[in-house]
């Protein structure tokens, strides 16, 4: 079977894979230079060591379109103020500013290529909990700039809700999506 031209392949991120990204930039909207600076800068690192795993994403001829992490979080469940819970997050996810909204088909898309790729790895580590860390998470999570309403769209359609008035760092919504356990 040949593969379709534009599938991405999920690299796994490591430090020396960070040199390929002198030219990635998610775009200069404030949230977009921010993602920008998190998987170029120390960050993707800090994350990393705390157990978030991230993947570069890229054509088959090696060009970098975007990334994607997943980690674990305890947080309050549900927000803002249940008990203490462990919950599947989605730290960063970023697209190259040349690939949004590419390719114009939309079964292959490279935003939603990426996004069954994080939440399938969410459900991996919900299904897989060890008992011994207390209940699996049901909940992939992640958080979104109030005005990044492309980004909020899209997780829309990949089955993410918003959770009607939680906002974690002053401007950032939460949305959620059922994963199992």
């Amino acid at each position: 079977m040949t593969d379709h031209p534009h599938q991405l392949y999920a690299v796994l991120f490591t430090e020396a894979a960070q040199t390929r990204l002198g030219g990635f930039t998610c775009g200069d909207e404030p949230w977009s230079r921010h993602v920008t600076e998190w998987i170029r800068g120390s960050d993707v690192h800090h994350s990393m060591r705390r157990g978030t795993r991230v993947w570069l994403f890229e054509t088959a001829g090696h060009e970098i379109v975007g990334f994607g992490s997943v980690g674990t979080s305890i947080w309050r469940w549900p927000p803002p103020d249940g008990a203490s819970a462990t919950i599947v997050l989605i730290p960063m996810l970023g697209i190259d500013a040349r690939f949004r909204g590419q390719p114009s088909d939309p079964d292959w898309r490279y935003s939603c290529q990426i996004m069954k790729h994080l939440l399938s790895e969410g459900q991996c580590i919900a299904r897989e909990w060890p008992g011994d860390r207390g209940p699996a998470p049901h909940w992939l999570v992640l958080m979104v700039h109030r005005d990044n309403v492309r980004a909020i769209r899209f997780y829309e359609r990949c089955g993410f809700e918003l959770i009607p008035g939680v906002v974690r760092r002053k401007d950032h919504l939460v949305m959620k999506v059922w994963i199992g356990g």
